[in-house]
C-alpha cells in the first residue's frame, strides 16, 4: 500500500445524489449508498477480519478537519484498517476520531484493536449518521489496485464533533456475493 495513502484521502467529496450512477460499477453502487453497517453486510457474505494498519494519535487532513469542524490544534486518533472477507482485502478504511468525541461509551473506541469500528458504532441506538459523500480516487493510490477506486465517507454523531469514517472499495469487493439481493 502506498504509505502516503492516508493523506491522499484529501479529495473533493460529493453528496451521493450528485454522483452519476452510470460511472459507478453496478455491483458497487449498493455498497456506496447503504446506510446500513458495512461490517454487518461483509459479515453476512463471509468470514470478516480486520487488519489494523495504524491506530494512533495523528493529524487529520485539511478536508477531514473541515468536515469535523476541528481546529488545527484539535487532537484526533487516526485508525486505518483493511477489512477482509475470507482473507481477501475488500475495503481500506480510515477513521478520524477527535479526542473531543471520546466520551461516554465511545471512550472504548480506542481499545478496539482488531475489532471493526462499524460493528461497535451500530450497536448504539442514539447514533446519528450524516449524509454519505462519495469520491473517485485516482489510479495507483493503492499499488495492488490498477483501477481508480470509489470511496465514501460519513460522520457518525453521538459525542463531540463525531467520528469521520472514510472507506475505499477495492475491486475484490465485486467478487463477493451481494448482500443486497439482486443487483
Amino acid at each position: 500500500m502506498n504509505p502516503s495513502a492516508a493523506q491522499q484521502f484529501d479529495y473533493r467529496w460529493s453528496p451521493v445524489h450528485q454522483i452519476n450512477k452510470m460511472k459507478v460499477p453496478k455491483k458497487l453502487w449498493p455498497w456506496l449508498i447503504t446506510q446500513d453497517s458495512l461490517t454487518a453486510k461483509l459479515h453476512s457474505v463471509g468470514a470478516l477480519t480486520v487488519e489494523v494498519l495504524d491506530d494512533a494519535w495523528g493529524t487529520p487532513t485539511v478536508r477531514e478537519r473541515k468536515r469535523l469542524k476541528l481546529s488545527p490544534r484539535d487532537a484526533a486518533r487516526i485508525r486505518t484498517v483493511l477489512l477482509k472477507v475470507d482473507g481477501i482485502a475488500v475495503i481500506y478504511a480510515r477513521s478520524v476520531i477527535p479526542a473531543k468525541s471520546l466520551k461516554g461509551h465511545w471512550r472504548q473506541v480506542k481499545h478496539l484493536q482488531n475489532k471493526p469500528l462499524g460493528g461497535y458504532l451500530f450497536q448504539h441506538r442514539q447514533l446519528k449518521r450524516s449524509a454519505i459523500e462519495v469520491t473517485q480516487l485516482p489510479k495507483h493510490m493503492f499499488p495492488n489496485q490498477p483501477q481508480s477506486l470509489w470511496a465514501r465517507r460519513s460522520v457518525f454523531h453521538q459525542f463531540g464533533p463525531g467520528i469521520l469514517v472514510n472507506e475505499a472499495f477495492f475491486d475484490e469487493i465485486h467478487q463477493l456475493k451481494s448482500p443486497f439481493g439482486i443487483v
